[in-house]
């Protein structure tokens, strides 16, 4: 993994995050779980991180490690509202994003944000650096090491598929294999 300075602060994902999504779904659900997409799509995608946030793995899944805390210094500096379960940012995040990135983050935030809460809850349990952190579920509490990123398939994006239709298959040069020696 690339060892490369985040991008963002926790606080400004957060706030990116917030500013992408419509009132009624900025809940704290799926701010966790669209942190947790975008931040290990961008790992698998780059090789590096996209913020200084740390995941850990709980019941309903991969959250921002300490979120409610740092919601909780986020609104009290001005950033954000909370009220319940609804977050609404009052500023914009200050880093700068490059645009390559931010397209990136974008179409994430975007295909993840159009699931109900359920479905990126299941999703997320799916996950197997969440699997792997939990040990199938039996522990919680653990941090997710951002290195298991890259065990996460189904996060890249849909144009960087490997093989274009998983039903063909691959074609061999019959000229070039190697014939061996075998006793008989």
């Amino acid at each position: 993994m690339s060892t490369q300075h985040p991008t963002m602060s926790q606080e400004d994902l957060i706030l990116y995050i917030l500013n992408r999504l419509e009132p009624e779904k900025s809940d704290k659900i799926r701010l966790n779980k669209l942190a947790f997409f975008t931040e290990f799509a961008h790992l698998t995608k780059f090789d590096c991180d996209l913020s200084s946030a740390k995941y850990a793995a709980i019941d309903n899944g991969p959250v921002i490690d300490d979120y409610d805390k740092i919601l909780k210094a986020m609104e009290k500096n001005g950033l954000v509202t909370v009220d319940g379960y609804i977050i609404r940012p009052l500023k914009s995040p200050s880093a700068e994003i490059p645009e390559n990135t931010r397209a990136f983050v974008d179409k994430i935030i975007d295909k993840y944000s159009k699931l109900t809460n359920n479905e990126l809850i299941t999703l997320s349990h799916a996950t197997d650096s969440y699997k792997i952190t939990t040990n199938n579920e039996r522990e919680m509490g653990k941090i997710i090491d951002k290195k298991l990123a890259s065990l996460e398939t189904f996060l890249a994006d849909d144009n960087d598929s490997v093989q274009s239709n998983e039903d063909e298959l691959l074609k061999v040069d019959r000229s070039r294999l190697i014939r061996y020696a075998t006793s008989r």
